[in-house]
C-alpha cells in the first residue's frame, strides 16, 4: 500500500492539472489602456458582460496603448483586445511602427472617436494659412495618426511642413495644459463627440476648432489611410460651436485572434451584441457596440466565429462575404 500512495498522488496530481487546462480554454484576457482611461472603463465592462453572459472567466488586463495592445495579441499574451482602428490597420497591415503584420480579427466595431484641430482662441488663428508660424501639437508615439492628418492638411492647402512648428506630447493632459498655459497654440487631437475635456475649456472661451470646408477634409481623407472616415458636427455639438465642424473619425475596435476557438469567439459576440443596454451601465459609449455600427466601414476581416453569429441574425450579406475575403488577402 505504501508503494502505492506516491501513484494515487500522481494521478491526483495530474488529474488537477488537467482540470486546470480545461479550465484555462474557458478563460480570456482582455487587453486594454491604462487604468482610468475610457479604454479601461469599457474593458472592465466588457469582461463582466462576457464572465456573465458567455460564461467564459474574463478578466481586464491592462497592457499600454492601443499599438502595445496589437502586440499583445501578437504575442498570444491576451485573447482579445480594446483599442483605435488605425493602431489596429496598420498592425494588420504591418505598416508604421509595425515591422511585420499581426494576424488579427474583429469582434466588435464600438464608438467612433474623432480626430481635428483645437486652437487657441488666443492664438489668432482662424484659417489655416494662419497656421503659418504657430506651435502645433502634432505628434504622439502612442496615436501615430495625428502627424497623419497634419501632414494631409498641410499637403491639400498649400501649406509647407516648414510653415508649422510641431512639437510632441505624451498625453491628452499634457496637451491640454500646455494649451492652458499658452505654451501651443494648438493641437491635433483626439476627442469623443461633446466631450468634456474639450467642452469645458470651449465653454471658458479658451478653445475653439479649426474650421475647412468639407472639400478640404475630403481631400485630407484621400491622403489616409481607409479605416478613417468623414464625420461633421452641427453646430452646437460643443458650446461656442457655431457652424459645422468638418473632421475625422474612426472606430474603437475589440479584436481577438485567429487561434481564439470560433466556439468562443462566437459565445462572447453574441454576449456583446446581445446586452448592449447591460454595457452601456459600465461606460454610455458602449451603448454603440452594436450590430448596426458593426457591418459598417470594415476595414479589417471578421473571426469566423463572429461571422456564424452574423449568420444566424440574418445580417452577413453576399457583399459583406465578399469584403471579408478581399480584407483576408490583405
Amino acid at each position: 500500500m505504501l508503494r502505492m500512495k506516491p501513484l494515487v498522488i500522481l494521478i491526483a496530481v495530474g488529474g488537477l492539472s488537467l482540470a486546470q487546462t480545461a479550465a484555462a480554454q474557458d478563460a480570456v484576457r482582455v487587453g486594454t489602456s491604462s487604468v482610468g482611461s475610457v479604454f479601461y472603463t469599457l474593458a472592465v465592462g466588457v469582461s463582466e458582460i462576457i464572465t456573465k453572459h458567455a460564461k467564459v472567466n474574463a478578466t481586464a488586463e491592462p497592457v499600454g496603448g492601443s499599438a502595445a495592445n496589437m502586440r499583445g495579441l501578437a504575442a498570444k499574451n491576451i485573447e482579445f483586445a480594446i483599442g483605435n482602428a488605425f493602431a489596429a490597420f496598420t498592425a494588420y497591415k504591418g505598416t508604421d511602427t509595425f515591422k511585420k503584420p499581426i494576424d488579427l480579427r474583429l469582434v466588435v466595431q464600438g464608438q467612433p472617436s474623432y480626430r481635428w484641430f483645437v486652437l487657441r482662441k488666443a492664438s489668432g488663428i482662424k484659417r489655416v494659412e494662419d497656421l503659418k508660424g504657430k506651435t502645433i501639437v502634432a505628434k504622439r508615439r502612442a496615436l501615430p495618426e495625428l502627424t497623419l492628418i497634419m501632414d494631409a492638411l498641410i499637403s491639400v492647402t498649400g501649406l509647407s511642413k516648414g510653415d508649422v512648428k510641431r512639437v510632441e506630447t505624451t498625453n491628452t493632459g499634457q496637451v491640454l495644459q500646455a494649451l492652458k498655459a499658452g505654451s501651443i497654440d494648438g493641437a491635433v487631437f483626439p476627442f469623443s463627440r461633446r466631450a468634456p475635456h474639450v467642452q469645458e475649456p470651449m465653454t471658458d472661451g479658451m478653445l475653439d476648432f479649426l474650421y475647412v470646408s468639407k472639400d478640404v477634409r475630403d481631400a485630407m481623407l484621400k491622403r489616409l489611410p481607409p479605416m478613417m472616415w468623414d464625420e461633421t458636427f452641427k453646430p452646437g455639438v460643443f458650446k461656442g460651436q457655431d457652424k459645422p465642424l468638418h473632421l475625422i473619425g474612426l472606430n474603437t475596435y475589440f479584436l481577438t485572434r485567429p487561434g481564439v476557438s470560433d466556439d468562443t469567439a462566437y459565445k462572447v459576440a453574441k454576449a456583446i451584441y446581445e446586452n448592449t443596454k447591460e454595457f452601456a451601465s459600465y461606460h454610455r459609449t458602449a451603448a454603440q457596440w452594436n450590430l448596426k455600427r458593426a457591418l459598417k466601414n470594415v476595414a479589417l476581416p471578421f473571426h469566423n466565429g463572429v461571422i456564424r453569429y452574423f449568420r444566424e441574425k440574418g445580417v452577413w450579406t453576399a457583399a459583406l462575404d465578399a469584403r471579408q475575403k478581399e480584407l483576408l488577402k490583405r
